[in-house]
């Protein structure tokens, strides 16, 4: 039972273009994979809320697609809109920027960051890839000329690095509470979201040059039996030439995104799993808001 005697709770939106490491950051506070990483934009397409336990306090977490200027199909507006509306109404909101690098979208970052509610925190991340320490300064300093931040910290995500010490000043940060959410809960989303997820990171995984923005992943069938969990999952593509792609020669292509899917489902769910998957085609999906709903890229 949690002692509510100053115990801690509140919401913690993490923001910044694609790629700097929010999903990485995450999953390290965890210490659980919950958000799919990859080297290419639009890894993360939804508001994933990941909940963080500890004696002290409970971080509900909102991993956020990344700010980007890429073309204005629907999909892309619709991510830029789930990243700026889980800067409103939060307590805490971790603005992540890869140090050394600031690009256009870090500055429409940093904007949609100043519109939100709550303290603000500039995380520089992947300071490990910078031999120079001492120019983290000077760049801190010329985006702290524009921009008012709370405070500023420097992590490497990845290689876990004052990782703990943002925790702790983060559980700090936050309003006195009950917990907002059960202890057993780690994330809003189903198992059928992160295992659809899972199969989409390993397509991106496999197709990062060919089509990275042009496929989904809906689950049609999940049945749980006592020694094995049969899934029947389909990925969605744009055109003909797409679906031939993921299928491969002689469908070897997808039967290897089928097996390395399969072992990371297996991993999350500690099951067997029986994974069929199928390649269907839905002309122009990313550029029609009905589609997009349709296949669960409405936010809840």
């Amino acid at each position: 039972m949690v002692d509510k005697k100053g115990f801690k709770a509140g919401y913690v939106a993490v923001l910044g273009r694609p790629n700097v490491g929010k999903s990485t950051l995450i999953n390290q506070v965890l210490q659980q994979k919950l958000s799919i990483v990859s080297h290419k934009p639009q890894t993360t397409r939804h508001q994933i809320l990941a909940i963080y336990h500890n004696p002290k306090g409970q971080i509900v977490f909102l991993d956020t697609p990344g700010i980007h200027n890429q073309k204005k199909t629907a999909l892309n507006k619709q991510l830029n809109q789930t990243a700026r509306s889980s800067a409103q109404e939060v307590d805490v909101i971790l603005h992540l920027v890869e140090a050394g690098q600031w690009h256009d979208e870090d500055r429409r970052a940093t904007e949609i960051v100043m519109s939100g509610g709550g303290q603000k925190i500039l995380v520089i991340n992947k300071v490990d890839l910078v031999d120079e320490k001492s120019e983290l300064l000077p760049f801190v300093d010329n985006i702290l000329i524009n921009f008012s931040y709370d405070e500023v910290f420097y992590i490497s995500a990845l290689k876990n690095k004052q990782v703990d010490h943002l925790v702790s000043r983060l559980l700090n940060m936050l309003p006195e509470s009950p917990p907002l959410y059960d202890p057993s809960f780690i994330s809003d989303r189903s198992t059928r979201f992160f295992v659809s997820e899972l199969i989409r990171e390993q397509l991106t995984l496999r197709f990062h040059q060919e089509l990275p923005y042009s496929l989904t992943v809906t689950i049609d069938a999940y049945e749980p039996e006592e020694s094995i969990t049969h899934i029947h999952a389909t990925i969605w593509v744009e055109r003909e030439q797409q679906k031939r792609i993921i299928i491969g020669r002689g469908g070897a292509a997808i039967k290897q995104v089928g097996v390395k899917a399969r072992a990371e489902i297996e991993d999350f769910i500690q099951s067997r799993v029986n994974l069929k998957l199928w390649v269907k085609i839905k002309s122009a999906w990313t550029d029609d808001q009905q589609a997009l709903d349709g296949l669960g890229y409405k936010e809840p």
